[in-house]
């Protein structure tokens, strides 16, 4: 087995990792200690795409609940990491439900994660967040060429229905569901009605998978691939 692509990838990321926490990091704000803050950034990347509870990533790190606040304000000031506030028609509501978190670059939290195979991830739990924030990347910059530029949230109910993205640009919404499959179905669309019906502002819906075709799953709902948004 010809081991010389991961080994590049391991090496890159952990020299990367060692310039950032050693000196870029520093340049930033003081950090008391680099092990405490490898480890909430480690935390970080396993849970990539999912919706942010502080407090129990407090716990599992053992780092205080304010010290996790810092690094999160930190790793964000330092354009890794961006956290996706939740949708609502109350934009008051947005700012006091917990975010989603998502990298600037997968191939930090798949490092991070152990990840130095394609293999490896395509197999592992992982790999659905990591495909999520790679949609989420394209799609939020394309969302920065409208003018002015769409904002991107989630959606989630009490029932813990989702839809992964919602993009917000005046009074439009466009939900996107991000599916890592190649056989998208009718049934995967299910959600992205549910919101449509209750958000008619939302006149269409997308489902975002890793096939290759274009199917139309249901009136005002198709399933693209992901590829579409990277110009593949």
């Amino acid at each position: 087995m010809d081991l010389s692509g991961e080994v590049a990838f391991a090496r890159w990321w952990d020299g990367y990792m060692t310039t950032y926490l050693e000196r870029d990091l520093r340049q930033l704000s003081q950090v008391e200690s680099l092990p405490d803050f490898r480890r909430v950034v480690e935390a970080l990347a396993l849970r990539t795409g999912q919706v942010l509870n502080q407090t129990e990533l407090a716990r599992d790190t053992q780092v205080s609940q304010p010290t996790v606040h810092c690094y999160l304000n930190l790793l964000e000031t330092g354009c890794l990491l961006v956290r996706v506030q939740a949708f609502a028609l109350s934009r008051t509501k947005r700012l006091v439900k917990s975010p989603k978190v998502f990298w600037f670059d997968p191939g930090l939290p798949a490092y991070l994660s152990g990840f130095y195979s394609s293999v490896d991830l395509r197999s592992s739990r992982e790999a659905g967040g990591l495909f999520e924030c790679m949609v989420f990347l394209h799609l939020r910059s394309l969302a920065q060429l409208l003018v002015p530029p769409a904002r991107i949230y989630y959606w989630r109910t009490t029932t813990e229905k989702e839809i992964d993205l919602v993009l917000e640009h005046g009074r439009r919404l466009l939900p996107v569901e991000v599916k890592l499959t190649s056989n998208p179905k009718y049934k995967d669309a299910e959600v992205l009605h549910l919101f449509m019906g209750e958000y008619p502002e939302a006149r269409s819906g997308v489902l975002k998978h890793a096939g290759t075709e274009i199917r139309l799953l249901d009136e005002g709902i198709v399933a693209l691939p992901w590829t579409l948004l990277a110009g593949v």
